[in-house]
Parts: C-alpha cells; structure tokens; sequence
C-alpha cells in the first residue's frame, strides 16, 4: 500500500510538469508559423497584388497624353448644291496635347504616394495577420497542454479510484464514495473531449491563417513559457508611434492629399495642343495647327475639384490626429491587460500551485490513515485540476495579451 501511494504521488508531480518536444520530431514553430503566414496567407497575397496594381496606376498617371491621329475632310458639298469644279480636300495628321507645367508631375507625385500607401497597407496587413497567427498558435498550444494535463489528472484520480476500491472493499469506505469518484472521472473524461474539440478548431484556425487546408495535421513545437513584461507603457506607445505601418499609411496620405491640392489648383489652366498634317493634294506640302483648351468657360469643373482635393486633405488630417489618440488608447488597454494577466500567471506559479500539490500530498497520506473523509480528498484533488487548467488559461491569455499589444489599434481602419 506504501508503494502504491507513493507512486501516486509521483504521478501528481509528474503529471502537471512541462514536457518539451522530443529532439527529433518536426514541426512548427511560433516563428515559422509567422513566416509561412507572410507567405501564403491570401490576405497578405492580396495587399501584396495591390502593390503592384499601385504601381501599375504610377506608370500611367505618369505618362504623358497620347497623340491623336487624325482624317480631316474639307469641301464636302452639300446636297443639291454641288456645282462644277467642288472638290472635297483631304487632309491626314497627328496631333499632341502638351499640358500645362506642372500638372504631370504632380499626377506622378500622386501616383507614387499612392504606391507607396499600398506597400504601407501591406505591411500594416502582414502585421494583422501575424498578430491572428500568434493568436491561433497560443489558443492550439493552450487546448493540446490543457488535454495534457487533464490526461495526467485522469490517471492520478484513476489511482485515487483503486484506492477507495480497496478501502471499499475492506470496509472502510462506503460505495458513495466510490461513486463519487467515478462520476468525477466522468465529467473529467467529458472536459477532455471539450478541450480536444476546441484543438481541432484552433488548428484549422491556424492552418487557414497559414493558408493550408484546414485538415492539414500540426506539429506545434513551441510551448507557452511566461516571461514577465519589463518595458514600461511610454516607451512601447513611443515605439509603437515610430515603427507601426498605420502612421506610415497617415503620412503618405496626408502627403498625397497636399499634391492633389496643388493639381486641382492647376485645373483653371490651358493646355496647348499642336498639330501636324498632310493635304491630300498637294503630297509636296504640308501644314500645322496650334490650339488651347478653354477651361477658364467651364469654371464648375476645376472649382469642384478644388473643393474636393481641400476636404479630403482635411479629412486626411483629422484621421492622421485620430489615429494617433486611437493607437495610445489601445496600447494603453493592451498594455493594462497584459500586466493583469501577468500578475494572475504569478498568482500560480509562484505560490498557488506549490501550495495545492504539497496539501494534496498530504491529503493523501491523511486519507490513507483515515483522517480525512474521501470526499474531501475529491474535493481538492478538483480544485487542484481546476487550478492547472486555470494557470494555463492565464498563461494563454497573457501570450494572446502580449500579441494584441503588437498590433493595438491597428485592427480599426
């Protein structure tokens, strides 16, 4: 019987301790899920389309006015009133609009602030989706460690079941107490199937985050490990101001907004067009046009384009300013809930835990001597399973906290 306890005891320990992933085995890891996520995630796939489609809009904002080739027919009698002699005069020409200065380079000024607002958005995109990666890896890591732990504890309350047999057996335990413990062992097997269900959804999560088939089988290699959060709030709200993709997007768009200010400013200006031709005739002349655009008679057009070019600058400058307070606030919330689940994740390790297995332990010599009832060594063996799981959870919620810092106010277009 001595042995019997003490391996139960043992199997306490055992049961609940980190086991890392066996050397040789292949799999994913946190990071490599990050890249391969950056890879074939079709949201990222699709900003990076729109990067080029950007391009494509550069290259022709650039270009200058196509030519216009052009038949011009002259001397086309009407009818009933030809006379002898009327010829109808042909003429074959080219001619070129050459805009007023300055236009073309501020339509390729925008053209490329758009280019680069998508490459910005692109960035901004592969953050997003790294943020939801690193969410789905802790939330698969969290359900196989809890059916982990939850297993261990089915073969402890399996020993603790044997035990009561025995004592049921010679007398000095009631079957009620028997039965108490299989109905534990029964919502336990149930908890255990809850939380491989919740595996197998958080996997193809993440294999769809990856871009896989959902069904595709996971290895996942890297464990959920705490390591508290030493950097203050100012210091990460200043980095987040510096490197986040979202003021890069506020910027150029503040920056584009200004040049199409300036170009609707141009609108009220002719363009020059120039032509060259050759009479049909004469193959031994040749001739030419010069011509200007009136837009100073259709004054409504390029006023309204004015218009529209100031209010959507201030529009970009009022979202640039509520982008900023919308970030702070939501690092700041981040960064409030990280510190809370860090503080609940040393709630655990640093003393609860210790303390539930050492009175477990000696809840299981009191009961061998018959100092305690049975149901109170269930009792705190559930507390104790409960109370693994619940340290895992906070341990989960804090990696998940420390992800959404990474992209605080970002999700929020």
């Amino acid at each position: 019987m001595n042995r019997k306890h003490a391996s139960t005891v043992l199997g306490l320990i055992l049961a609940f301790a980190p086991r890392p992933a066996p050397a040789q085995e292949t799999g994913l890891t946190l990071e490599r899920a990050v890249e391969a996520a950056l890879a074939g995630n079709p949201d990222v796939l699709a900003a990076r389309a729109r990067v080029e489609a950007a391009r494509g809009r550069t290259l022709q904002l650039g270009a200058r006015p196509e030519p216009t080739v052009l038949l011009h027919l002259a001397g086309i009698p009407l009818p009933g009133l030809k006379r002898e002699g009327d010829e109808t005069e042909v003429e074959l020409g080219i001619e070129q609009v050459f805009e007023s200065p300055g236009k073309r380079p501020l339509r390729a000024e925008i053209g490329r602030r758009d280019e680069s607002l998508a490459q910005a958005e692109a960035e901004r995109t592969g953050l997003l989706v790294a943020g939801r990666v690193k969410r789905a890896y802790w939330k698969a890591v969290f359900a196989s460690r809890s059916e982990e732990s939850l297993g261990g504890s089915e073969r402890l309350l399996d020993d603790l079941i044997e035990n009561i047999q025995v004592k049921y057996r010679s007398g000095a335990a009631g079957y009620a107490d028997l039965l108490r413990a299989r109905a534990e062992k029964a919502r336990l097997r149930n908890r255990i199937l809850e939380v491989r269900k919740e595996g197998e959804a958080s996997r193809a999560e993440l294999n769809a985050l990856l871009g896989r088939p959902s069904q595709e089988p996971l290895v996942l290699l890297t464990e959920m490990a705490f390591s508290p959060l030493a950097r203050d709030l100012a210091s990460i709200q200043a980095e987040a101001r510096a490197t986040r993709p979202s003021f890069k997007v506020a910027a150029l768009a503040r920056d584009q907004a200004a040049a199409a200010v300036k170009l609707a400013a141009l609108g009220l200006r002719p363009d020059f067009v120039a032509g060259f031709s050759f009479p049909g005739k004469r193959l031994n002349a040749w001739g030419v046009s010069f011509g200007l655009t009136l837009p100073f008679l259709r004054p409504q057009r390029a006023k309204g384009e004015a218009v529209e070019a100031a209010a959507e600058a201030e529009v970009r400058r009022l979202s640039a300013e509520a982008l900023g307070r919308r970030i702070a606030a939501a690092v700041a919330g981040a960064y409030s809930a990280a510190k809370a689940a860090e503080e609940q994740v040393l709630v655990f390790e640093q003393k609860l835990l210790r303390e539930m297995a050492d009175e477990l332990k000696i809840s299981l010599d009191y009961y061998r001597y018959g100092k305690i009832e049975s149901f109170s060594l269930l009792d705190l063996y559930r507390t104790y399973v409960m109370a693994e799981v619940e340290h895992l959870n906070a341990l989960y919620l804090y990696l998940t906290a420390l992800a959404d810092l990474e992209t605080a106010g970002e999700e929020t277009d």
